[in-house]
């Protein structure tokens, strides 16, 4: 099994950061944000609410992250599971592509798959989805 720190992982991390964004603030944040801070001068504060202050930034940001690996871990099990189901489906149209294809039937399905696979790895890592992939090619 590959370990957390392993170039697989890594890589795996470094093509989900690219796919996935960050959530937007709320749309009235800024407002708030500045009204709390008239409201209280950061000089002002104790010690007690500045301690309750980075106590639940901290906790709304473990919250974020656990929500991020966990988006992150559904759209790998996606992934997997769209990888299986493609499997199965050319197991099932094997008879049908074979009286189509002939003996080249294998050497077809591995290209196609392969360029499948490109379009889907190139889509995931410019951002653009699978449609400004495609365009990309034809291009």
């Amino acid at each position: 099994m590959n370990g957390p720190e392993s170039p697989e992982m890594r890589a795996l991390d470094a093509a989900l950061a690219a796919v996935l964004r960050a959530p937007e603030l709320p749309p009235d944040f800024d407002r708030r944000l500045a009204a709390a801070l008239r409201a209280a001068p950061a000089e002002e504060w104790s010690h007690a609410a500045r301690a309750a202050l980075e106590r639940e930034h901290e906790e709304r940001l473990a919250e974020l992250q656990a929500g991020y690996v966990r988006l992150r871990r559904r759209t790998l099990g996606t992934w997997i599971g769209a990888a299986f189901a493609a499997g199965a489906a050319a197991a099932l149209a094997m008879p049908w592509l074979q009286s189509l294809f002939g003996a080249n039937v294998l050497y077809i399905i591995a290209g196609a798959g392969s360029v499948i696979g490109l379009v889907l790895i190139a889509s995931s890592v410019s951002g653009a989805g699978i449609a400004g992939a495609l365009n990309r090619l034809v291009e």
